[in-house]
């Protein structure tokens, strides 16, 4: 009986005599670590690539080499830090993230018609960048704190409130492309934390109702003379902008949505007024969104969706980053035209080849192989995001580890989906591959986070 109880013993005291710092190196994620500086290391090596043909490209590695030491320095700082730290403390992390963005608004410097930089000597950062990890960890601290009021309507109101003030001082900018990761982040957090499927239909259903009315705004656009023969296809194009045509539709609407609800109480059927309402509202909501938000577009970023449903509309002008893109991944091939050696990018057909479409730049000049071993480690980082998650001691890791493997899938697969001319150009950066100091280190930053939630995962 001793004897078979000494292993037991013996491990014990092993464990009581181990460092704070062998624990540390025995629990940390080391296939993550690796997996993250892969994908940095390749990063670094296609932005020289994409920056030789403006000449010094050693001066853009050595910026992106200097974010990755400090963003490697913050993941190691975060990663040894109790993450729960964050959760106790969730006011105070929103309340540094919104003066953060407040602060950007009065002091910043705007460039491309942006206000989005704040400058600390020759240093400069964007904070839309780190307010986004806040935002995630903030939700997710109330999220854990209230779980009893996650599955009840009223509790959804302070996890879309918290995100609509990050996003409403983000417009402000105005920078519409960083605000698109916050509502699938969102909703990757309400339904970890068990929320109603019924609320995140109507959530859904907004989305889609706020789509398709941009969808027939920008197919109409392309043909205009089919809404010069058909009278009520044009009264509907001209419906999803706000203006007379507008009310009309919201009239009928509402008439439409109180013809629903009076042949189901004449049909007898055993169905509450309230859901017509609320599926009213979100129509309602869905349309007025849609309408504004075309209403506040800008020329080019109007061509942007156009030339989106068809890029060679504009081959010259909007469509050209697409066509270009499309091109480059193309002649790639299986195993590329050799590192330094693609035509797109050094001959200068390729804009912004150093931050948007690097990717692009990536499979002309390493092929389909190359591309697909980066895609494999982006499949990886998200698995050990869900491995993070599902092992993690407490439900704000979880939902932490979730939010965080949102935000990584959201910018990968639109990035991606972009360069291959499946989405619109909206300047996300690909995650540890884009040139961008700041979205280097907040993504660094981020998964610091999953290492501390990984390696305290067995401590109570």
């Amino acid at each position: 009986m001793t004897r078979s109880l000494s292993p037991l013993v013996f491990q014990s005291q092993s464990d009581a005599s181990e460092t704070p710092f062998h624990r540390f190196l025995r629990h940390f994620d080391w296939v993550l670590f690796l997996d993250v500086v892969l994908l940095c290391l390749a990063g670094m090596v296609m932005v020289y690539s994409a920056c030789l043909r403006f000449g010094h490209p050693e001066l853009y590695f050595g910026k992106q080499f200097f974010a990755f030491a400090v963003g490697l320095t913050v993941m190691f700082v975060l990663a040894t830090v109790n993450y729960q730290i964050f959760g106790q403390y969730p006011k105070t992390l929103f309340f540094l993230s919104l003066s953060l963005l407040v602060l950007v608004l009065l002091v910043g410097k705007t460039s491309r018609g942006t206000k989005a930089w704040l400058f600390l000597g020759p240093l400069a950062f964007q904070p839309s960048e780190i307010c986004k990890i806040a935002a995630i960890l903030v939700v997710s601290a109330w999220c854990a704190g209230n779980w009893r009021e996650i599955p009840r309507l009223k509790g959804l109101f302070i996890p879309f409130l918290i995100v609509l003030a990050h996003v409403g001082l983000i417009l402000l900018q105005p920078d519409f492309g960083s605000t698109l990761v916050y509502f699938p982040v969102l909703l990757g957090i309400l339904f970890t934390a068990g929320t109603n499927y019924l609320y995140l239909f109507i959530i859904l259903f907004y989305g889609m109702v706020a789509g398709s009315v941009l969808a027939v705004h920008v197919g109409f656009s392309l043909a205009p003379d089919f809404l010069q023969e058909h009278a009520f296809w044009n009264f509907i194009f001209k419906g999803t902008k706000i203006g007379k045509q507008f009310l009309v539709l919201q009239l009928f609407m509402t008439g439409a949505a109180l013809f629903a609800w009076w042949m189901a109480r004449e049909l007898r059927l055993r169905i509450p007024g309230i859901y017509f309402f609320f599926i009213f509202l979100v129509a309602l909501a869905g349309w007025s969104s849609s309408s504004l938000f075309l209403n506040s577009l800008k020329g080019y970023q109007k061509k942007r969706l156009t030339v989106f449903f068809s890029p060679r509309l504009d081959p010259m002008g909007a469509g050209y980053h697409v066509i270009q893109s499309e091109v480059a991944l193309g002649s790639g091939r299986i195993f590329g035209k050799g590192l330094f050696s693609g035509t797109q990018g050094r001959l200068g057909f390729l804009p912004e080849q150093h931050t948007d479409f690097i990717f692009s730049v990536l499979g002309e000049e390493l092929g389909f192989v190359a591309s697909g071993f980066v895609l494999l480690l982006y499949l990886i980082l998200l698995w050990r995001c869900i491995a993070i998650a599902g092992d993690a001691r407490d439900l704000f890791g979880s939902l932490a580890a979730v939010g965080i493997g949102c935000m990584f899938a959201f910018y990968g697969l639109v990035s991606l989906a972009m360069v291959m001319g499946m989405a619109p150009v909206t300047g996300l950066p690909l995650p540890f591959i884009s040139y961008g100091g700041s979205s280097l280190v907040s993504s660094l930053a981020a998964v610091g986070v999953l290492l501390s939630i990984h390696v305290r995962r067995y401590t109570h």
